[in-house]
């Protein structure tokens, strides 16, 4: 699975060849990336994968991760021709029209200098396979003796402080979230949560029952894993040329 700083400097290389290619046709296109968010946004999501577990962390925002809103990429307004040229389609909507294949006389690659640009970084990577075992082991893992005795352990732990709940991930449920800062009621059950997962050691078995699941996954789709985990190193590899030139 692609994580964070990989998705980031595809995406970063991926937007200088893009203002490279509309530079071709005359057009002065500097988009911006937001900047660095909090690592539960990965799509391996380890931080919170059990749910949450950074003391510190929850002591200032309970089941928050402080501010959560993302700051917005920034694309300038495009006009017509900049749509096409970039795009390859008459406008900026899923099922636009196809636009004109060239522009004052230069041909506009296959969709556009977006395609162009993906295409020249080997970008186009298919992951449902790893997301797809990615949750699998996460369903699987939930549901093992190992997991569910500790799980009811837990529970029975957050039962004596006072608190109903099955499973971490419905615990934020027992109180009204407190936005980007977290309520006093709201970091006392974020603290017992995780005070009971230490109590019972709750996310040390789940990550060994997990682990072992996804053992076999990955020996499974040993081959098909390889190969994209071989193009997402390929594309990164080529995205920090791109960025470093």
């Amino acid at each position: 699975m692609e994580n964070y700083p990989e998705q980031q400097a595809i995406q970063t290389a991926v937007l200088r060849l893009e203002h490279d290619c509309m530079a071709r046709f005359g057009f002065d296109y500097n988009p911006r990336l937001p900047g660095t968010v909090h690592p539960s946004y990965d799509d391996t999501n380890m931080a919170r994968r059990y749910g949450i577990t950074d003391r510190e962390l929850a002591a200032k925002y309970g089941y928050g991760v402080g501010d959560e809103s993302l700051p917005a990429p920034s694309f300038p307004a495009l006009s017509s021709a900049e749509t096409v040229v970039l795009t390859g389609k008459t406008e900026m909507r899923p099922g636009a029209p196809d636009g004109p294949a060239a522009y004052q006389g230069t041909a506009i690659p296959a969709g556009g200098c977006q395609g162009e640009s993906v295409d020249r970084l080997g970008a186009r990577i298919d992951t449902t396979l790893a997301s797809r075992l990615d949750h699998e082991s996460a369903d699987r893992s939930q549901q093992t003796p190992e997991v569910q005795a500790a799980l009811r352990d837990w529970s029975a732990c957050m039962a004596g402080k006072g608190y109903s709940v099955d499973t971490p991930y419905d615990a934020y449920k027992l109180t009204d979230r407190g936005g980007a800062g977290g309520t006093a009621d709201e970091v006392t059950v974020a603290l017992a949560d995780i005070d009971c997962k230490e109590q019972v050691d709750l996310v040390a078995i789940w990550f060994r029952t997990e682990s072992v699941i996804q053992q076999q996954l990955v020996e499974q789709n040993q081959l098909a894993l390889k190969d994209v985990r071989d193009r997402v190193s390929a594309a990164v590899k080529k995205a920090a040329e791109t960025i470093g030139r």
